[in-house]
């Protein structure tokens, strides 16, 4: 490991715990006997994720046309996979954006938000049987980002300003740190314990035919990252990070270029800015 690399993983292990409502949830989520009602007693515990499963609960990814103002009948609508995803991901994302609500902030939030979506969105429309609880994933997949972002504003900037010099993202930051965001973000999921799938979603999803544990995961997690950044203008940063799109993913999921080309219709004509903006409200 190169020198530099280990100086920024000793930074980062003062990082505080994972948010104490964010370990609850997939504690009990975890649970084999699994009480509804154990459930919402902890998201009650949060007024705004409590606000935010109702609110994508009533949207229009959901379908449901009627709309509900009870927390528990929101619950069962989207289910608990759903629960979890939007429970544990916006008090982790919220967490490291630690209230600065800035813009750079929002273009990660809102780039994780999209990609999450977009990424259940794939799942679903490929019929794979983890549709439900691939969310998260999407949700989580730039944690890196938003470490450097809280932790190493000074680096994060540096690395802006050489995207804004004309330097693809991941160039520039192999450039400046010797390693990715991809690389830090997965030091992090392992510290926090996340699930294995946010792990490999964290450290593959600009590589995915390396992955090995959840493979159409991370290919699915790559090409919605792809179609936020690229085509749906939900950057994780200011300019387009010229993200290159890894074909191996789609010989993991066996579709073609067309396939892409039907889903990215699709997707536009799902109201996914205001879903984002739904989930973006903190």
């Amino acid at each position: 490991m190169a020198d530099i690399l280990k100086k920024y993983v000793q930074r980062i292990k003062e990082l505080p715990t994972l948010p104490a409502i964010a370990h609850k949830i997939l504690v009990v989520t975890n649970e084999p006997l699994l009480s509804i009602d154990d459930l919402m007693d902890i998201v009650e515990i949060d007024p705004a994720i409590s606000a935010k499963i109702l609110s994508i609960a009533n949207s229009a990814f959901f379908g449901y046309p009627v709309r509900t103002t009870k927390l528990n009948d929101a619950i069962m609508r989207i289910g608990v996979n759903n629960v979890k995803s939007i429970a544990v991901g916006v008090a982790v994302l919220s967490f490291l954006g630690d209230g600065k609500k800035s813009h750079d902030y929002t273009k990660l939030f809102h780039h994780s938000v999209c990609v999450g979506l977009t990424s259940q969105f794939i799942a679903r429309n490929l019929r794979l049987n983890f549709a439900d609880d691939i969310l998260i994933d999407g949700l989580l997949h730039d944690l890196g980002y938003l470490a450097l972002y809280k932790y190493f504003p000074e680096i994060y900037s540096e690395i802006l300003k050489s995207l804004n010099n004309g330097r693809p993202l991941l160039e520039a930051e192999k450039e400046i740190l010797s390693y990715s965001h991809t690389d830090v973000g997965f030091w992090l999921a392992d510290q926090w314990n996340l699930p294995a799938s946010v792990v490999d979603a964290v450290l593959f999803h600009h590589a995915p035919s390396i992955s090995r544990r959840n493979s159409k995961r991370s290919a699915i997690i790559h090409i919605a990252d792809y179609i936020s950044a690229q085509k749906m203008m939900f950057s994780p940063v200011e300019n387009a990070p010229d993200y290159p799109l890894d074909h191996n993913a789609f010989d993991i999921l066996s579709i073609s270029d067309n396939d892409l080309t039907d889903m990215e219709e699709s997707i536009g004509k799902i109201p996914f800015t205001d879903e984002i903006q739904n989930l973006s409200r903190c």
